[in-house]
């Protein structure tokens, strides 16, 4: 297309302090760590280095702020699920689908704990705001999982769990160490330093094993189990250091 020979005129005003994404993201953690009705948007701005009346205007309310930063933040979770999925490509089965989707999240989880945080704050009482947190993005993201779930149980592979039980085994059990990071760092004098990945992999697999159906010599089915490693005296070792400390 040929150029018209002018040039835009530069836009009126001084220049945001601040675009609208780092504005959000520090909006969704906020809202993750006091929760909705303690966050305020005074702090939240001077915080930012932004007049008091910047996020209002921006964003109309603060009820809608709200609404903007957790569509912001889980669409970069889905981005980022999505991205992870396609960078390790599994086979097609359902089993392999379920172990790939459950690492994936694991993954994006541990580059947005505030998500889970936010769950955390919302999830304590009934509202609008955790009712569309449920129905926008957390059923839709486990139903491909329980849809294979459910396959694998009617073929008697796994044991059959309802979609409550896959949420909190994920999402507040697996990742919970990326959510509540000083805990999990209070545990480096027993275990060393968590490595994130290493983390996922290895509560992707207790997931998978835990849900595996293994047949027995007289041919029934029994929930598959695993050896707990000894770590009694790793434990009071630890527990002793971190006293000392």
């Amino acid at each position: 297309m040929a150029s018209s020979g002018k040039t835009s005129a530069p836009p009126r005003g001084r220049p945001r302090l601040c675009d609208d994404d780092a504005i959000l993201l520090a909006g969704l953690r906020a809202f993750a760590e006091h929760g909705y009705e303690a966050m305020s948007l005074h702090a939240l701005n001077a915080g930012l280095g932004l007049s008091h009346g910047t996020i209002n205007e921006r964003f109309a309310s603060k009820e809608q702020f709200w609404y903007a930063a957790v569509d912001y933040g889980f669409r970069h979770l889905v981005a980022d699920i999505s991205g992870e999925l396609q960078r390790r490509a599994v086979p097609g089965d359902d089993l392999s689908l379920l172990r790939g989707n459950i690492r994936a999240f694991l993954v994006a989880l541990s580059r947005h704990p505030e998500l889970v945080r936010l769950i955390n704050q919302e999830g304590v009482h009934p509202s609008e705001r955790l009712d569309y947190i449920l129905t926008r993005f957390v059923l839709p993201a486990l139903s491909e999982s329980v849809e294979a779930m459910n396959r694998l149980a009617d073929a008697k592979t796994l044991r059959r769990i309802p979609a409550r039980t896959l949420l909190f085994l994920v999402v507040h059990g697996a990742a919970a160490p990326f959510t509540l990071q000083p805990l999990s760092e209070r545990f480096d004098p027993v275990d060393g330093a968590l490595d994130a990945i290493t983390h996922v992999e290895l509560m992707t697999d207790v997931i998978i094993s835990g849900l595996r159906r293994v047949v027995t010599a007289k041919g029934s089915t029994v929930a598959a189990t695993a050896r707990q490693p000894r770590v009694k005296r790793a434990v009071h070792e630890g527990a002793s250091r971190i006293r000392r400390g």
